[in-house]
């Protein structure tokens, strides 16, 4: 699938001598059996990836969501601006930029450098945006995919959130980012999830947090009609 936002990894440049790196390549593994090991794990380079969990209390991950948290409060029209671009692609990758190369970040402590690949942060930050219930423009709405058009991650997870939008408000509520628990909900999440995704890509290996931000995204920008109803407008690929 062609949703590449998770092979970039660039430094959010916020002075600090502590540098937080989480390790990203994180498998649904045997919980998602017949899938394959194949992922993107660094810029240009394919490989299997190792099955890692970062611990509940991880300081990486505590970051980012808080993060997340503030950005989407005090910025929420920046917020909305990153993500109104298509993931993965060039215009994402200038807002980014633009929006995080400032050498200090009101949103992160004082000696903290956050590193993140982009659709982490952007994950983060669609959460934060969702948790306080911000609706997004109507311009940045946007509709279940048609039967047999899912060519992305984002369109995948907007075709199991027009259906499943209880367990993605669930997933949200009641686990953390990176977390035992999100692995657990999402492996639950997972069979359905995979109806959703075409053949083609039936081979490759998802990291569950990207998953889990692409969900809450699509949850997020979903018509209202859509909300919380299941749709036959997106009819998973066999």
């Amino acid at each position: 699938m062609p949703d590449t936002t998770a092979d970039a990894m660039t430094r959010m440049p916020v002075h600090g001598r502590r540098r937080l790196a989480a390790a990203l390549a994180v498998g649904l593994a045997a919980t998602v059996a017949g899938h394959g090991a194949s992922a993107q794990i660094a810029p240009g380079q394919s490989g299997s990836s190792t099955t890692t969990v970062i611990e509940d209390d991880g300081e990486a991950w505590r970051t980012l969501v808080a993060f997340g948290t503030c950005y989407a409060a005090r910025n929420s029209a920046n917020a909305f601006a990153l993500i109104a671009t298509e993931p993965g692609s060039r215009e994402e990758a200038r807002t980014y930029r633009r929006l995080f190369s400032r050498d200090t970040q009101s949103c992160l402590g004082g000696n903290t450098e956050l590193q993140m690949p982009p659709a982490m942060v952007r994950g983060a930050i669609a959460e934060g945006l969702y948790e306080r219930g911000v609706a997004p423009p109507p311009d940045l709405v946007q509709a279940p995919p048609q039967a047999g058009s899912v060519r992305t991650l984002s369109e995948a997870a907007r075709c199991y959130a027009a259906a499943h939008r209880d367990r993605v408000h669930a997933l949200a509520a009641d686990t953390r980012a990176g977390s035992r628990q999100e692995h657990a909900a999402l492996s639950a999440m997972a069979p359905d999830f995979f109806r959703c995704v075409p053949d083609t890509a039936r081979g490759r290996q998802f990291d569950p947090t990207l998953i889990r931000y692409r969900l809450i995204e699509a949850a997020l920008r979903m018509p209202p009609a859509a909300a919380g109803a299941a749709t036959a407008t997106s009819e998973p690929a066999r």
